[in-house]
């Protein structure tokens, strides 16, 4: 085991870009800092896929279960039984990835606000944590996390890209913050470049969202396609921000996501 293991708590791997070349993803992690990972699940053939590879890989790899909101079309209320069977999986440690998503509108607004209440229910009543998106839809999604607040042990905005009324919102109910290479696009985020310093240490923890936001600051020639093993850069970036120590962030957001999914 290496003595200080990153874990992503968001990492696509069904994604065909990830998928088609797992043996390859999982060597790259392993030569790597980061430890493990947390597959995204955005379907439930998302779920069953993942635990697929949580077979093959089953030291590395975790699952969320859930539907995203782009996604929420295809929700319906029957799926609440299966997503609650998988929950009894000790690899499936959040429910997720969850939200809404009034960006692009794959799903209608009803739709996604439909879907997403009915995961909220289900974190309450399996006491999950719960693995959160949000992109254009704020003020509509902090009211519904309000609403369950005191019902819900442990939340996280996963990919926070917003600006800082919005951090101290989901702050202010108790939600941990999931920082992407996104903090590294100067021409997008860097205004996370302060935000970051407002993040309690107890409530930062780090993704890369692969294979999207691919970090710009990697010191090497690659194919464009985000990965686990690139954890490590964005973790060095948020410490500088900090004008902290770079193993001390990365022990902290180790501890974070530890004790948030309790793995």
């Amino acid at each position: 085991m290496k003595t200080l293991g990153l874990i992503d708590i968001g990492a696509n791997l069904t994604h065909p870009q990830l998928f088609n070349q797992l043996d390859e993803i999982v060597n790259n992690i392993i030569a790597s800092e980061t430890e493990s990972a947390i597959i995204t699940s955005s379907t439930i053939d998302d779920t069953v896929i993942a635990l697929e590879i949580i077979d093959k890989y089953p030291e590395i790899f975790y699952t969320t279960a859930g539907y995203h909101p782009h996604n929420a079309k295809d929700f319906n209320i029957e799926y609440v039984k299966l997503i609650t069977s998988y929950c009894k999986n000790n690899k499936v440690v959040a429910i997720g990835e969850c939200g809404l998503d009034y960006y692009r509108k794959y799903s209608s607004i009803e739709q996604q606000i439909f879907c997403f209440e009915n995961h909220l229910i289900m974190a309450k009543d399996n006491s999950m944590p719960i693995f959160l998106h949000e992109r254009n839809a704020h003020l509509d999604f902090i009211s519904l996390l309000k609403k369950y607040k005191n019902d819900i042990d442990k939340a996280v905005v996963h990919c926070f890209t917003g600006e800082k009324n919005h951090l101290k919102a989901y702050l202010d109910i108790d939600c941990y913050i999931g920082i992407t290479g996104w903090i590294t696009d100067l021409a997008r985020g860097k205004h996370l470049h302060d935000l970051v310093k407002y993040i309690p240490e107890d409530r930062l923890m780090i993704e890369t969202d692969s294979p999207y936001l691919t970090p710009k600051n990697l010191p090497f020639k690659h194919d464009g396609i985000n990965q686990p093993s690139y954890l490590n850069y964005i973790a060095e970036i948020i410490a500088e921000c900090l004008n902290k120590d770079s193993r001390y962030v990365k022990e902290i957001t180790i501890n974070n996501t530890k004790n948030f999914f309790s793995i």
